[in-house]
């Protein structure tokens, strides 16, 4: 009996790399034992703002493609390129797939989206209207308990999960103790997810792919846009049957075709390539390859001018079986881990669907096209 491939992407918004290690973190130590934690360079074709890198992982194109600059236009290009929950239904109709995300563009008509042209789940109030912590700890706790409740219980292949409570801190408060702490609240948030994962009814007779990325790093004092170490070193985790070993440098658009390649899914043009492949970051690639420089930050501290380039188990785990994996820190409730890489990599079977027609967007209905939000959109992602 064949294993069911799924596939579960996390965006958390605006974490430094060298925060991360800082901080307690179980979830991604979980996910990075049993697979790989890497720094990614965000690539010179994008820069380091929120809009054109959640667009290359949804679409695996950059901005010279995809042609999002910024986060407040939505450009036409976009319409080329859907994200790989999509794809994934055109390839195989049986599949079901889903999106949640705190900030609406990356999944809403509004600003610079839907950055995931299938659209998704957003919360009810937008938390870009308060802008502070407690909007944002709230939207990206609504988004965990609905996308853990359809984990739980739904029969979901593909699905990408956004928090972005970590950068709007850095934003409003730099990137001291308040800032670790919110990313400890959104590892508790991914932990949540990875519990529902391990609850599913079926979850023996399934293999599942966890990667979790960030978009881009901020200055000390909160702010990005720039082409400083700081702004430009993002990351990502990954772990579970489709991730091989020994995986040496990852980027932001290799996401969109891992993610298809769980599947047995060729990604066509996209600019990505499978986890395992890459053996140079973007900024080992030759000159004729490279966009030229992003623009210089804007002259207010700490944040872009608008518009401008701005997963659970050990490799040693035998099939089917759960193992505990160390953290670094306790992980409260943690058991089980995803299946490991023996398990069935690369098989797929058609999986059954309520009703959804072959190749449309079958995500809960948002809650409407969402009124543009203020001005600082632009600035502050």
């Amino acid at each position: 009996m064949k294993r069911e491939p799924h596939v579960l992407v996390v965006g958390i918004d605006g974490v430094r790399y060298d925060s991360l290690l800082s901080a307690a973190t179980p979830a991604v130590d979980c996910i990075a034992r049993g697979g790989f934690l890497l720094p990614v360079t965000v690539h010179p074709r994008n820069v380091t703002i929120s809009g054109p890198v959640w667009a290359t992982v949804a679409t695996g194109v950059y901005a010279d493609r995809h042609k999002v600059t910024g986060n407040s236009v939505h450009p036409p290009e976009l319409a080329d390129f859907q994200d790989f929950t999509a794809v994934l239904r055109a390839s195989r109709p049986g599949s079901r797939t889903m999106i949640a995300a705190s900030w609406l563009p990356v999944a809403a008509p509004t600003a610079c989206g839907p950055l995931f042209s299938s659209r998704g789940w957003v919360p009810d109030k937008d938390p870009e209207e308060a802008n502070d912590g407690g909007s944002w700890a709230s939207a990206d706790d609504a988004v965990a308990r609905y996308a853990a409740g359809r984990l739980e219980k739904e029969d979901i292949s593909a699905s990408f999960v956004y928090f972005g409570q970590a950068d709007v801190e850095a934003h409003n408060n730099g990137t001291g103790s308040g800032y670790v702490l919110a990313i400890q609240n959104c590892d508790m948030r991914l932990m949540t997810l990875l519990e529902a994962i391990k609850a599913r009814p079926n979850r023996r007779n399934e293999v599942w792919t966890i990667i979790v990325v960030t978009d881009h790093g901020h200055l000390d004092a909160g702010g990005h846009g720039g082409w400083s170490e700081e702004e430009r070193t993002a990351w990502i985790a990954a772990c579970g049957a489709s991730v091989p070993e020994d995986v040496k440098a990852v980027d932001h658009a290799d996401i969109f075709t891992q993610v298809l390649a769980a599947f047995g899914v060729t990604a066509g043009a996209a600019g990505g390539v499978p986890f395992g492949a890459r053996c140079a970051g973007p900024e080992q690639l030759a000159p004729e390859q490279l966009a030229p420089e992003p623009p210089a930050r804007s002259p207010v501290p700490g944040t872009p001018a608008p518009g401008t380039a701005e997963e659970l188990p050990t490799r040693g785990a035998a099939p089917g079986t759960a193992e505990e994996l160390p953290t670094r820190g306790a992980a409260p409730g943690t058991a089980e881990e995803l299946p490991t890489r023996s398990a069935a990599p690369g098989t797929a079977e058609e999986l059954p669907t309520r009703s959804a027609a072959p190749g449309t967007a079958e995500e809960l209905p948002t809650r409407g096209a969402a009124p543009e939000p203020p001005a600082r959109t632009a600035a502050l992602r």
